[in-house]
């Protein structure tokens, strides 16, 4: 008899094993787009030259000079360029568009510069500035960010007050170019009125008094990042809660997308903190949510705009090839 109810212990012990849903291992954030980047950074061997023009493949120019660093005459320069001015790209690398306010932004291009020697980066001498000229018309208004990475890698961006233009003024019968910041516009605007007056001259202020805005300024480079965006003012903002009840994923990694935005933002998360605030809505809105476990990587794709605020929403995950995933965010 003892044989006997030991032997019902243990085919329940493993009835109830079998029963519970299998998670493979502990969740780990991953990029799982990672493998459809294209673009690779370009290195420039500048060796011991003074002055250079140096231009990117996508039509990124940088004014160069030595001068600019503390360097020894007989030492050699490396510049590591990466022009990330295709949306996917910048996606592929998971360098999310949203502010260190938790602002969303339209990206019109990423960039990393990098100047070393020997191998040791090399950054700017105190006062000094590097001009750089992004293809035409990228610069149109947006503004310069830096990038900030959290522990875990995350990108958030910082503005900058770097972001500079051309403006002409005439002073009797010559005409001089300055470069002011771009917040000084309208200042500088004012003031060559005001002279225009003060000397009686007919003429009108020129359509023309600002050359395009094709460059910004660098003080310092030291962050990994510099991204050309805008803040996008959002229509609305929702809240809402995923919940998988299978519990057959330790966690998972999602990305909310814009489909009329170069925009997106990114989380990772476990299975039972699927809590989202303040998410903003501006056009169509995807929530992407992959998973992965022992049979494979899985995913579900909600569209934002058809759920309502303060709503719990189930997920339906479903089984997709590591191919596929790229059409996800082909809308």
């Amino acid at each position: 008899m003892k044989k006997q109810y030991c032997f019902l212990i243990l085919l329940c012990s493993l009835f109830l094993f079998n029963c519970k849903p299998e998670i493979e291992i502990p969740f780990i954030p991953k990029n799982h787009l990672a493998e459809f980047q294209t673009e690779k950074p370009q290195l420039f061997d500048l060796d011991t030259i003074s002055f250079k023009e140096i231009k990117g493949k996508r039509g990124t120019k940088i004014n160069f000079s030595r001068d600019l660093f503390d360097i020894k005459n007989n030492e050699k320069i490396q510049l590591e360029l990466i022009e990330l001015y295709d949306f996917k790209e910048i996606l592929y690398r998971n360098i999310q568009t949203l502010t260190t306010n938790n602002e969303l932004l339209e990206s019109s291009g990423v960039l990393k510069i990098k100047f070393t020697s020997n191998g040791k980066e090399l950054q700017l001498k105190k006062g000094e500035k590097l001009m750089i000229y992004p293809p035409k018309g990228k610069l149109k208004e947006n503004d310069i960010f830096l990038s900030e990475t959290d522990s875990v890698g995350n990108v958030k961006w910082k503005i900058t007050k770097q972001n500079h233009v051309i403006f002409q003024i005439e002073r009797g019968s010559i005409t001089v170019d300055i470069t002011i910041s771009k917040d000084s516009l309208n200042h500088y605007i004012q003031k060559e009125k005001e002279y225009k007056k003060l000397f009686k001259k007919r003429r009108l202020v020129r359509n023309k008094l600002i050359k395009e805005s094709n460059f910004f300024i660098l003080k310092n480079i030291n962050s990994e990042w510099i991204n050309i965006d805008r803040i996008v003012n959002a229509t609305s903002k929702i809240n809402f809660d995923l919940y998988e009840d299978k519990k057959e994923f330790s966690g998972f990694n999602i990305y909310i997308t814009y489909r009329d935005l170069n925009s997106f933002t990114y989380y990772s998360m476990v299975n039972d903190g699927l809590f989202f605030y303040d998410i903003p809505i501006k056009g169509k809105v995807d929530i992407t949510i992959i998973g992965k476990n022992k049979n494979g990587i899985f995913y579900d794709q909600i569209e934002l705009n058809n759920i309502s605020n303060d709503s719990k929403v189930k997920l339906n995950m479903k089984n997709i090839s590591k191919e596929n995933l790229k059409e996800l965010f082909d809308k």
